[in-house]
């Protein structure tokens, strides 16, 4: 659960994040930075909880993540992805 703001889960805070930080003119967004940002705004992240809604966001065509191996401590943390592309529907949907 996010503090601060009850009503808010873990995945629209995330999405909130991930459009924050996004850089307009190209480039990726770390899951470890969306992370920190996470823990220092005091939201609790389970084990895996992250990593469970980048990869819905990225089946549903919301964000695109090259395809790597994650190292196994980092996705249980975070996920350990890149994100390299936005969809506008995450964003302003």
């Amino acid at each position: 659960m996010v503090r601060g703001d009850p009503g808010q889960t873990l995945a629209e805070k995330i999405r909130e994040i991930i459009c924050d930080e996004w850089p307009r003119d190209g480039g990726s967004v770390e899951s470890a930075a969306i992370y920190q940002r996470l823990l220092t705004e005091g939201a609790e992240v389970p084990d895996y909880a992250m990593s469970a809604v980048l990869n819905a966001f990225r089946v549903g065509g919301l964000i695109t993540v090259p395809t790597r191996d994650p190292r196994e401590e980092e996705a249980r943390k975070h996920g350990d992805l890149s994100i390299s592309g936005v969809s506008p529907l995450l964003c302003n949907g």
